[in-house]
């Protein structure tokens, strides 16, 4: 398994930990300022955590293994990253224009924005899996 292989598992794992973390704690039933405000701590508490967790494994990764860390990337790598940022390209604008949907039948910005941040982490895994997949395929 290579590095960049490695990397990305390990950060689908944190996204899918936090956000999980995340949909489960965030107090749904709340609306307007008080959900904003949930939103925005739960947010920073998130970002600290997947900071922390991502440097430190991939400093580990890095140390186990420090001749694929540097490794530059080459034409197969850059390949993968473009067809799956592509692929999760369209997730995400269909998600967006969902939210978007979304917010003109609710009127409620919070809802909005936690659709607009699910879409973003959707789009998010689907271009992880895609490059594991791609990794793994041997495309």
């Amino acid at each position: 398994m290579t590095f960049r292989e490695k990397i990305d598992w390990l950060t689908m794992a944190v996204i899918a930990l936090a956000f999980g973390w995340y949909a489960v704690v965030y107090p749904w039933g709340l609306r307007g300022v008080p959900a904003l405000a949930a939103q925005g701590g739960l947010l920073l508490v998130v970002a600290i955590a997947m900071t922390a967790a991502l440097t430190a494994a991939a400093i580990a990764l890095a140390i186990h293994r420090p001749r694929d860390a540097n490794a530059p990337s080459d034409e197969r790598d850059r390949d993968i990253t473009r067809r799956a940022t592509t692929r999760a390209y369209y997730v995400l604008i269909a998600g967006a224009a969902c939210c978007f949907a979304l917010g003109y039948w609710t009127g409620d910005a919070a809802m909005v924005l936690n659709g607009l941040l699910g879409s973003i982490v959707v789009a998010e895994l689907v271009r992880l899996a895609s490059q594991v997949a791609a990794y793994r395929l041997g495309e």
